[in-house]
């Protein structure tokens, strides 16, 4: 594995491979089996596998977010050279961010709710990073892990409205044995909160199990109700939605065209999950 920390130096290797398919894995590091489940599906399609470590700054709407963001990037590398990933970039700020990126990106309206109404600015963060990214690196196809469902619908318009010419993939949610959905913040849990965490799938399966026969009203309802069992989940929004919009369905649709997604801190970690229903 070449660990690559300039922007010229990745886009001159990059640039030797041209007439190879490149997959991309783009992450923040503190990295689990769920990021090695998406390096695994890169290096099945692809000649080459590109995994990119930056925590990103302009995505976090809260300082502490940002600073206690897990950061490991020494066992990170190990992990990497056990999944043969070809090329790790590990570039500072200054080299994703020379001059401070003030663009307002076009991302259809789906970056507004959810997520972009807790986190403002949030998706405007990631589309910034994204692109940059991509610029760099070049991808023939990117790879994203669905438990940011949200996340990648905005990163799909992106690519739609800016005609970056990547093929974006969606690899489905890896989960513990209890059903939580992996994350690298489920690192800053304490025990007790680790077992308070896996209520949040619990929710969803129970949500998904009724979803053939209730509206979504009555799910998000039940969801709501299932979760106001536990004082220590703080519940920021439990919505079913359709997948696509990211907005209201109507009262009854087939099994598999909807939506459940939620947001809840547990601490001072907050957690988002979601469930097809």
């Amino acid at each position: 594995m070449i660990v690559v920390k300039t922007v010229e130096e990745m886009k001159a290797l990059i640039g030797k491979s041209e007439w190879l398919s490149v997959g991309f894995v783009p992450t923040m590091g503190a990295l689990h089996e769920g990021h090695l489940s998406l390096i695994k599906e890169s290096k099945r399609d692809n000649q080459i596998t590109v995994v990119s470590i930056f925590v990103n700054p302009t995505q976090f709407n809260d300082p502490a977010d940002f600073r206690n963001y897990p950061r490991e990037v020494e066992k990170d590398k190990t992990l990497l050279e056990k999944a043969l990933v070809d090329y790790l970039f590990l570039p500072s700020k200054n080299e994703i961010y020379p001059k401070e990126d003030l663009h307002s990106y076009d991302l259809g309206g789906v970056q507004n709710h959810l997520e972009g109404k807790f986190r403002p600015g949030h998706f405007n963060g990631v589309a910034s990073v994204v692109k940059r990214l991509f610029d760099v690196v070049k991808p023939t196809k990117a790879y994203f892990g669905l438990k940011d469902f949200q996340q990648f619908q905005v990163i799909k318009k992106l690519n739609e409205n800016y005609n970056l010419g990547v093929e974006i993939i969606g690899c489905e949610t890896l989960r513990e044995d209890d059903g939580l959905a992996m994350s690298s913040r489920n690192k800053r849990l304490t025990d007790a909160e680790r077992i308070l965490a896996a209520n949040l799938s619990k929710a969803l399966k129970l949500v998904a199990e009724k979803g053939t026969s209730e509206t979504s009203e009555k799910l998000e309802e039940i969801g709501k109700l299932f979760l106001s069992q536990y004082s220590g989940i703080n519940l920021e929004y439990f919505k079913v939605l359709d997948p696509e919009s990211l907005i209201g369905v109507n009262p009854k649709k087939n099994p598999g065209s909807r939506i459940a997604l939620l947001a809840a801190k547990i601490g001072d970690v907050r957690l988002i999950d979601n469930m097809m229903i």
